[in-house]
């Protein structure tokens, strides 16, 4: 049986994607930890403490780090995950009319096939930095 409510480490994973995403973007200027609180605030309504929590937990396991004035950044590890991360969710954006049609196969046993050669062809397909 599966439901639309995610659990809570699922819960947790997006909202530390969404953190990071949102320090990735004010690259290379960086972001303060109010401003990280507002946005987390306005996005998911976390209390102040919530997301200072996250934000520490984050700096301790060397995700992202303070500069000397106060402002958030990613590490270059870090940044070269966000762009991994992008540049794949930039292939499978392309292929998503296919995985809806799949999606649609009533038969299970042709649906598990169809599945099988979709994620082969996820992984066989470049980049698109390395198509140019």
């Amino acid at each position: 049986m599966s439901t639309d409510v995610p659990d809570g480490a699922t819960q947790r994973h997006s909202r530390l994607m969404e953190l990071l995403t949102f320090i990735n973007l004010a690259e290379p200027h960086g972001v303060t930890i109010t401003q990280i609180q507002s946005h987390m605030l306005t996005v998911y309504g976390l209390k102040f403490r919530t997301t200072s929590e996250m934000v520490k937990e984050l700096a301790l396991s060397g995700v992202i780090k303070a500069d000397g004035h106060g402002f958030y950044h990613l590490t270059e590890k870090q940044q070269a995950v966000m762009k991994r991360i992008a540049v794949q969710e930039e292939k499978e954006k392309s292929l998503i009319p296919i995985l809806k049609r799949i999606d649609n196969i009533k038969d299970s046993a042709v649906r598990e096939k169809a599945l099988k050669l979709y994620e082969e062809l996820v992984e066989a397909l470049p980049d698109s930095s390395s198509d140019q």
